[in-house]
């Protein structure tokens, strides 16, 4: 018989419910325990796009937190566009650990690393990197460690509106492979395209595998663009009914009336690559 602690360490999802429960939150969703299941399973270099606020950030903040929780020599390095949007990951994480009860051995102890933006966890042992670090993502990589490096919304408006721009990003996004560990380190982007030319899609011309959950369940056109990528789970919808097309494909979180609302206050275009990842 599976105890309690073997359900939480073998299956992520497990971990997810009892996070969700604590924060007083609803059962995950479908699509959310979808990017759980994608977040453990998924391949070392993989991108995942889902609307926005689908909880992206939130489910991954929770996974590093399992990943300590079953193995304490774990590191996690956290970029993102900004340092702030970086540490707010972090700040995070360091939280639950300190307010879940399970999860309270995790606390850093004396000596350790103990900021915001840069923690040991209790049992890990002595070492250069710290068990969760932020950083923003034109700050300083150089001389960092990481067993798995969170690319969270590296790409924002503000570094992307131009070829030079975007140019520049996926220049320093490569850099990760010099400070991921070999053999066991792993990327994970998570974000939503913010152009036509998006560094996503180029990193997948790269060999990184992305999996796509967008808003509504698409027509055959959008399938098609989605070149591969979409969430196999809705394609199988699709497939068995049609008539889903237009459909809210996680109604939990928003139904048809809350992307009505989006699609009116982001605009045609804006909704498109926001709620429907579509490039």
């Amino acid at each position: 018989m599976i105890t309690t602690i073997e359900a939480i360490k073998n299956d992520f999802r497990n971990f997810l419910y009892l996070i969700w429960k604590h924060l007083l939150l609803p059962d995950p969703t479908k699509v959310q325990y979808e990017i759980a299941d994608y977040l453990q399973h998924g391949p070392r270099r993989k991108i995942i796009e889902a609307f926005r606020g689908v909880g992206k950030s939130w489910i991954t903040s929770a996974y590093v937190l399992w990943r300590l929780y079953k193995d304490p020599e774990y590191k996690a390095l956290v970029v993102s566009a900004s340092k702030q949007r970086a540490d707010d990951f972090s700040s995070f994480t360091k939280r639950l650990i300190r307010d879940v009860p399970f999860l309270q051995h995790l606390q850093p102890r004396e000596g350790q690393r103990d900021s915001m933006v840069a923690f040991d966890v209790g049992p890990a042992k002595p070492a250069h990197a710290p068990s969760v670090k932020s950083v923003g993502i034109f700050g300083q990589l150089t001389g960092s460690r990481a067993v798995e490096i969170i690319a969270d919304d590296v790409e924002v408006p503000n570094n992307s509106s131009t070829q030079d721009m975007r140019d520049k990003l996926l220049k320093t996004c490569l850099e990760f492979e010099s400070i991921i560990m070999p053999e066991i380190g792993q990327i994970t982007y998570l974000g939503t395209p913010q152009t036509e030319e998006s560094i996503y899609n180029r990193l997948r011309d790269r060999g990184y595998n992305a999996r796509i959950w967008p808003a509504r369940y698409p027509d055959e056109k959008k399938i098609i663009a989605y070149n591969g990528a979409l969430a196999p789970s809705i394609q199988e919808e699709l497939e068995k009914n049609p008539n889903l097309v237009g459909k809210p494909t996680d109604p939990k979180r928003f139904n048809d009336l809350d992307l009505l609302e989006r699609e009116t206050h982001y605009g045609r275009s804006g909704f498109a690559l926001q709620f429907m990842l579509d490039t």
